[in-house]
This record gives C-alpha cells, structure tokens and sequence, in this order.
C-alpha cells in the first residue's frame, strides 16, 4: 500500500519541477488541551490533474516520540469522510488518507498528539512542526493558529516562530497566530510557546528554565521582536526624550528665578512695611483672611485693642477653659491707618462697642440668614472697603502689577495642574497596568539599562515637570526693593528654620509683630516650633495671640459671608460654572500579560 502513497509522494516532490505544483492553502488549528494534549485540525487545499490512491501528511518524531500518541479523528477529502490510518515511516508518523481526485481537493484531518506539553521550572513549554522542512512543496497561502488554554488567561507567555522567510505573526485573545504568503518549498515553519505552568495538569515534567532556553535560541538564532509588551505600552520609547525636553525647561526656568542678595537668617522684622505690602512683596500676592488677622495683631501690638483676661470678668472654672476671645477697645495716640480704623470700627460697631467677644460676634454674624438683613448692617460695606484700602496700601508701595502677574501666574499653574491631572489620570489608569507588565518583561528579558531609563525617565519627568512649576510661580522682585525683599527673605527663612540661628527676642511686643508678619506670609503656624526657645511666661503671651489669629479667621469668614449675602443672597458668592468629568474602560491584548516574541531563521529543535 505504501508503495501507491510513495506514488503520491513522489508526484508531490517532482511535480513542482515539471509542473509547479504548489498547494494553494494551509491551515493549521492547534489548541492546548486542559491534559497537556494538544489538538489539532488542518485543511490543505490543492489540485491533482490526476486521482491517486492515497495521500498522507507525515509528522516529525519530536511532535509524537509513538505513534500511540497519535489519534486520527477523522480525516475528509472535499467534505466527505474517507478511509484513514497511520503508520511509522523512515522515522516521522504518518496520516493516510486513501482517497484523492482529480482536480481541487480539500483535505480535513482532525487529530490529537498526546501528553505534548512539558512542565519546566517557569513554564510550561509545547513546540510543533507547523508546515515541514522536509515539504518540498510550496503553498501559495500558510495560516496556523495556537490557542493556549483559558487558565493561562491574564499570565505571561512567550513564544518563538522559527522559519527562513519571514511572516506575519500576532496576538488575538489566547492565540497566536502565523500568517505567510508564497511559502517556499522546503521553508520550515515551527514554534516554541511558553505559558503558565499551572494551566495544564501533566505529569511530563523537565527540570530547568524553559525561557532560559528560549532567550538563548532567541540570542543564535537573531530573533527579531514581533509581538511584546511595547505594543500595549508603545509609548516607552518616547519617555526619555520627553524627561529631556522637561528638564531642559525646568532649566531655562531656572536661570529666570529671580536674583537678589542672601543674608543671614533673622528673626527680627526688618522694618514696620504693612503686612499686605510684605506679602505682595515676597510672595506676589497676600490672603485677605491672613491680611485681617495680621492687621488685628497689630492693632493689639500697637494698643489700640486690648485682650481681656478672662479672670478679670468673674469667669472661673470651665468658663475659662473655653478660651473665648474677648478684646476690649483702648485710646491710642498713635495714627492708624486707614485699613486699620476700618476693621477696628467693624469689631466695635464705630467705637459703640467697647468689648467684644471675637468668637460671639462671629456667630451672631452667622445668624444672619437674609439678603435684606444682611444689608441693613455695616458689615459688607466695612468689609469691601477694608479690602480696598489694602489694595491702595500695595499700590502705595509700587507692588500692584506683582500681585497681578502672581495671580496670574497662579491660575495659570493651577488651570494646567487640573488639566493635566485630569489627563494624567485618565492616561495613568489606562497604560499603568501596561506599563508594569513592560517593565517586568525588561526585567525577565535582562534588559535593565532599558528599563532603568524608563524609570528614571518617568520618575524625572514628574519632578522636572514640578520643579519647572517651583521655578515659574517663584515671585519677581521689583529691581529697586532687592535688598528689602533679601531682608525680608531672611526673615522668612528664620521662621520656616527648625530653630534659631540667634538669641530669641524677649519681648512680647516684638513677638506680637513677628506673628503678624508671619501670619501674612502665611508661616504662622511655623511660629509655634519655636515657642519653645522662649521662657514660659513669653510664650504662654504668644500662644494668647495665636489664639486670636486662628479666631479672627472664623471671624472673617463670617464677615464676607454677610457680604456675599447683601450682594448675592448666598454667602458663598458670584455662582460659578464649572466641569466635572472622569473616564472608564480600556483595552487590553487578549488575555492580557503577553510578552516576548520574534522570527528566527533555521530550526532550533
């Protein structure tokens, strides 16, 4: 019998010479069983001028090692089901079809080669023959298809085509896929896949590193990547360039920051400038609320309002543990200013008043619920020219078009961190699952130099991209106040210092102006760390007067809360639009955690 299929053999391998034969298709269906089988069905399509009696696909010794490990399902020859068997033949394993036409024939074999996958170390491993060396027939059309089993879904997998010519092969769900046109005679095409070792149950263990193995064939063979995790994170290549054109604008920033002598650290106030004034000048800006608190520790340092000891009003016991801010107004010869005057006649009701409960008042100004009740007090008056004055008092000093630029300059930081945050999210969530999956195929491919610039890359984008906001929003000083904006700098820099560089004042006087300024800088809570240099009388002085600054903060609140409902019937203000948004979904390659990939020319088995 074998002697008609050598009949058939033999047409096959001389037919291309004289004739060109070629076969027209080849497909190849290979699945993964749960058992370590693996599952195949083919269909070659090719014509024949002439019937034979037989004809056989032969399957090298690697991909059965017996030939009971081959089992036939069944075999078709243009739909129909014909006579099969198998047989050993000069070494391969052979599928006997004894049936063909003249004409078109489609051939369907449906087979299983048993116990294929091995368990190693890493993974488990399964390599098949797709389309044979020892074919010396050509095929216009090759396509195989290897599905790995649903419980490798989500873990890492590696695979290897081996040919001379070079195909297409990709990803789709948990197959990998091959694809080749005008396949040439004699060209082997075959793979190696490595997948979770736990997704098949089969006692055909080897002790070793199958992808040790694969990365070395990968190595001799000069694999050319085809499909890896740089296809889901395609944007790693360009991380680098991008920490560079960051850092080089964060440099350029840089050299504009501004410049101005550097004194020793001092915790004395260099000169009585308005608080407002110092804020504009070394931050380029001030907070209206820091403002009003500031200003009312100085209307106490100057002694035109007084605290009131508890003790002297006949409170006791948890009356005094309360704490309750009360200020009581004194004449002073000294001249205020106007914004001063302002918030002095807004406490005491222009001067009506002779004692206040800070806390109280707040409250009371809470109870006011209506628009028109609102109005009928002098509070929102009082409060938009408190605020005016300070204006014109920045304006005085020459520091109005700087707290314009720093204004600007913080929204436009803040426009573009909601902006980017929002994007940055979104881009976050999506690639970061990606990306971890493509730094761990670095690492496990031994690429640490790559890998090591894709961490450092995006680590030093985020600080360049932050360092390059600290350069932009740094505050410009106005050329004719450098060295008082220096002094005032070091100032700053001694109430931000973890201890002081000097003997601390003893004063509580000048302890008073140190936290109104420090109050406007907005550093007032840095002030409390060093109470502790001072005896404890002084700073028990100090604490009563952080006190009112943390209450004239409730205070203020209350106050531009009855000012927004004069003007706007609500105490939050003008209404204002806004937007929300987020993002949901993604994509992912198949089954997720694929990597590795390439051609390699030769065999390698």
């Amino acid at each position: 019998m074998h002697n008609v299929t050598n009949s058939l053999f033999a047409f096959l391998v001389l037919l291309p010479i004289a004739f060109s034969f070629t076969i027209d298709s080849y497909t190849t269906d290979a699945e993964v069983q749960p058992n370590g089988d693996l599952h195949i069905q083919e269909t070659i399509t090719f014509t024949l001028e002439d019937a034979y009696n037989e004809g056989y696909r032969s399957i090298r010794p690697a991909d059965y090692e017996s030939l009971s490990n081959l089992a036939v399902h069944s075999v078709k020859v243009n739909g129909q089901p014909v006579n099969y068997y198998t047989q050993e033949y000069e070494g391969k394993a052979e599928v006997i079809w004894t049936e063909t036409f003249s004409g078109i024939n489609k051939v369907e074999l449906d087979y299983t080669l048993k116990d294929r996958v091995e368990i190693w170390d890493d993974y488990a491993k399964l390599c098949f023959e797709h389309y044979g060396a020892n074919w010396v027939v050509p095929a216009k059309t090759f396509h195989s298809t290897m599905k790995l089993p649903e419980s490798s879904r989500g873990k890492d997998m590696h695979f290897e085509i081996y040919s001379e010519k070079k195909g297409e092969a990709y990803i789709d769900d948990l197959s990998i896929i091959v694809e080749m046109n005008n396949v040439p005679s004699g060209n082997y095409i075959g793979g190696c896949y490595l997948f979770a070792r736990d997704s098949v149950n089969t006692t055909n263990t080897v002790n070793g590193s199958a992808f040790a193995i694969l990365r070395e064939e990968r190595k001799i063979y000069g694999s050319e990547s085809i499909v890896g995790p740089e296809d889901a994170f395609p944007c790693a290549p360009c991380l680098c360039p991008v920490f560079l054109v960051l850092l080089a604008v964060a440099g350029y920033l840089y050299t504009k920051a501004p410049k101005f002598p550097r004194f020793q650290e001092s915790i004395m106030p260099p000169s009585t400038e308005p608080p407002a004034a110092v804020s504009a000048m070394l931050r380029n800006f001030y907070d209206d609320k820091e403002i009003l608190a500031a200003t009312l520790l100085e209307l106490i340092n100057k002694g035109a309002i007084d605290i009131m000891e508890l003790e002297k009003k006949g409170y006791t016991g948890q009356e005094i543990k309360r704490e309750r801010t009360i200020l009581f107004l004194r004449t002073t010869s000294k001249k205020l200013k106007p914004y001063e005057q302002t918030l002095r006649d807004l406490i005491f009701d222009e001067g009506k008043k002779k004692e206040v409960d800070l806390d109280a008042l707040a409250e009371e100004f809470k109870k006011i619920k209506s628009k028109g009740a609102a109005g009928k007090t002098n509070i929102p008056g009082k409060m938009d020219l408190f605020k005016h004055q300070v204006k014109e008092e920045v304006k005085k000093k020459g520091l109005a078009d700087y707290t314009s630029k720093g204004k600007n300059k913080q929204q436009t930081v803040a426009g573009l961190g909601i902006f980017m945050l929002f994007l940055g999210s979104c881009i976050f969530f999506s690639v970061l699952p990606n990306a971890i999956d493509f730094l761990l195929y670095l690492l496990e491919m031994q690429e640490y130099l790559y890998a090591g610039a894709i961490v450092i890359s995006a680590l030093g984008s985020l600080l360049a991209v932050s360092a390059a906001a600290y350069f932009y929003i740094q505050p410009e000083v106005p050329p004719q106040k450098k060295k008082e904006f220096a002094r005032w700098d070091a100032f700053s820099r001694a109430i931000k210092s973890s201890s002081l560089r000097e003997e601390p004042p003893s004063s509580a006087l000048i302890w008073g102006e140190i936290l109104a300024y420090a109050t406007a800088l907005g550093l007032a809570d840095k002030v409390k760390k060093h109470l502790s240099e001072l005896d404890e009388l002084l700073a028990k002085k100090v604490k009563k007067l952080d006190r009112i600054r943390t209450s004239s903060y409730i205070f203020y609140s209350s106050a531009w809360g009855v000012r927004n409902l004069s003007k706007y019937g609500n105490r939050s203000g003008s209404r204002s639009s806004g937007f929300s948004g987020g993002s949901s979904g993604g994509w992912s390659s198949g089954g997720g955690g694929f990597s590795g990939g390439g051609f390699s020319g030769g065999g390698g088995f």
